[in-house]
C-alpha cells in the first residue's frame, strides 16, 4: 500500500472565498503523481484553534506525511508556527538558522532583526528550517513518526520550497518508498458525464484488478482519469483504448487542454490565428496565450465590444448591424473575416453573444452566442444557447470556439490531403 499524506492550507482568504486555493490542488497532484495517496485536503482560517484542530485531525489518520501551506508571514494573523507548536505540545523560540535565513532575505544582520523578522524566525522547538524564497523560512517538525513540512502560502514561494523539501531525507525516503501508479487520462467534448460513466462501468466489469476511475465535468467538457497499481498498466491501457474507440468522435486529447491541442496543431502546420471577440471580452485570446510559445501561431485579437468598433476596425457592415443586430450569425462571421483581413492570419475566430445577466430579449435570450471560425478553405458558423451565469456563458463560449477551431483545422487538413491524392 502506498503511503498517505494530508495537506493543510491556511488562510482566512481561502475559507471566506476571497481567493481560490491553488496550493492544495498543486500539492495533491504532485504527491499523487509520485504514488502518495492524499487522504485529506483541509483548508482552515488564520486562527490558532483551527490550525491546531487541522493538525490533530491529520495526525489521527496516521499519515506518512503532512504538508502545511500558509500563515508564515510577518503579520499578526500569521499564526501557523505557534498553532502547530501548541497542537504538538512544543515550545517556540528563535531558531538561529532561521534567523540567519530571515536576515539574509532582508539584506541585514541576524543580530539586528526587526520585530516582524523575529516573528518569522520564531519556530517550534526542534524545527529544521527551510531556506525561504521570499522572506519567510519554512520548517519541518515531526508529529510522531510523520514529518510535517510547513511552507509559505504564496504559491510561487511554496512551489519552489516544496521542490527543495522533497529532496531532504525525511521526505525523500517517503517518496522513494512510493510507487507511481499506472495512469492515463482522456478529455471529451460532446459526450455527457453520465454517458462516459456508463461506458466505463460496463467496461470495468471485466477486470479483476481494481481500477480507480475519476470523472468530472468542467466547462462543458468531461475529464476522465484511470489509475491502478503500477503493475497493472496493461489493464489501464486496455480500458482507455476501448473508450477511445467507443468515443472516437468526442475524445479530443489524452489529458492536454483544448488550447494546447489547438496550439500544437497550428504550430505544427505553421499556420496562424487571430480573434475578434465581443461578449468574451478578450478571454479567447487570453486562453490561447496561456500556452507557452503562443507567439508562434497567435497574431493578436480585437475586443470589439461596441458596434462602432465592430464596424470601424473589423469592417462589420452597418446594414448587418441594423437589420439583424450585433448578436447574429452574420456578425460572428464578419468578425472572423474582419480579424483575418486585419492581421493576415490563416484562421480567424469571431464571437458575439448575450452574456447577461441583463440585455436578453425573447428573441435573443441571455446565453445566446454565435461563433464563427474562418479560413481560406471556408467558414463555419454555429449558434449556441448556453446556461448559467455571465462567467459560465463566457467560459463556455471560449471552450466552444476552441473546439470549433480544432475541428476546422482537422477538416481543412483532411480536405487538403484528399485533394492531393
Amino acid at each position: 500500500m502506498n503511503p498517505q499524506a494530508v495537506i493543510i492550507t491556511v488562510g482566512t482568504e481561502l475559507t471566506d472565498g476571497r481567493i481560490t486555493d491553488s496550493n492544495g490542488p498543486f500539492l495533491a497532484r504532485d504527491l499523487e503523481g509520485r504514488g502518495v495517496t492524499v487522504a485529506r485536503v483541509l483548508s482552515v482560517p488564520d486562527a490558532e484553534g483551527a490550525i491546531g484542530w487541522a493538525l490533530t485531525r491529520a495526525v489521527e489518520l496516521e499519515p506518512a506525511l503532512v504538508v502545511v501551506a500558509g500563515g508564515l508571514g510577518p503579520t499578526a494573523d500569521d499564526l501557523t508556527a505557534a498553532a502547530l507548536a501548541g497542537a504538538l505540545g512544543l515550545e517556540t523560540g528563535v531558531v538561529p538558522a532561521a534567523a540567519a535565513m530571515v536576515a539574509a532575505a532582508g539584506g541585514g544582520d541576524s543580530a539586528t532583526l526587526g520585530p516582524h523578522q523575529v516573528k518569522q524566525a520564531t519556530l517550534p522547538t526542534g524545527s529544521l528550517p527551510l531556506a525561504p524564497v521570499g522572506t519567510a523560512p519554512g520548517f519541518i517538525i515531526f508529529a510522531g513518526a510523520a514529518p510535517v513540512v510547513v511552507l509559505p502560502g504564496v504559491p510561487l514561494e511554496m512551489r519552489q520550497m516544496w521542490a527543495e523539501a522533497r529532496s531532504l531525507p525525511p521526505i525523500a525516503g517517503i517518496l522513494d518508498a512510493a510507487s507511481a501508479p499506472a495512469r492515463r487520462r482522456l478529455n471529451f467534448y460532446g459526450a455527457g458525464e453520465p454517458e462516459v460513466n456508463a461506458a466505463v462501468e460496463a467496461l470495468r466489469q471485466k477486470y479483476e484488478v481494481e481500477l480507480e476511475v475519476s470523472i468530472c465535468a468542467r466547462r462543458r467538457e468531461v475529464l476522465l482519469e484511470v489509475a491502478a497499481d503500477h503493475n497493472h498498466q496493461p489493464q489501464v491501457d486496455e480500458l482507455i483504448d476501448a473508450l477511445m474507440d467507443r468515443f472516437k468522435d468526442t475524445v479530443y486529447s489524452e489529458g492536454d487542454e483544448i488550447e494546447e491541442v489547438v496550439a500544437g496543431r497550428l504550430t505544427g502546420l505553421g499556420r496562424t490565428l487571430a480573434v475578434g471577440e465581443s461578449c468574451t471580452g478578450g478571454m479567447l485570446g487570453e486562453t490561447v496565450t496561456r500556452v507557452p510559445g503562443a507567439s508562434a501561431f497567435f497574431l493578436g485579437g480585437v475586443v470589439a465590444y461596441s458596434n462602432e468598433v465592430k464596424r470601424d476596425l473589423l469592417k462589420v457592415r452597418q446594414e448587418t448591424l441594423d437589420n439583424v443586430g450585433a448578436v447574429s450569425e452574420p456578425v460572428a462571421q464578419q468578425l472572423a473575416l474582419g480579424v483575418r483581413a486585419l492581421t493576415g492570419a490563416d484562421y480567424g475566430a469571431g464571437i458575439t453573444g448575450v452574456a447577461g445577466p441583463s440585455g436578453g430579449t425573447p428573441e435573443k435570450p441571455v446565453g445566446l452566442v454565435f461563433i464563427c471560425v474562418s479560413s481560406e478553405e471556408g467558414d463555419v458558423v454555429r449558434g449556441f444557447n448556453f446556461p448559467g451565469s455571465r462567467d459560465d456563458i463566457r467560459e463556455y463560449s471560449v471552450t466552444a470556439a476552441l473546439h470549433m477551431l480544432n475541428r476546422k483545422i482537422m477538416d481543412d487538413e483532411a480536405a487538403a490531403a484528399e485533394s492531393a491524392e
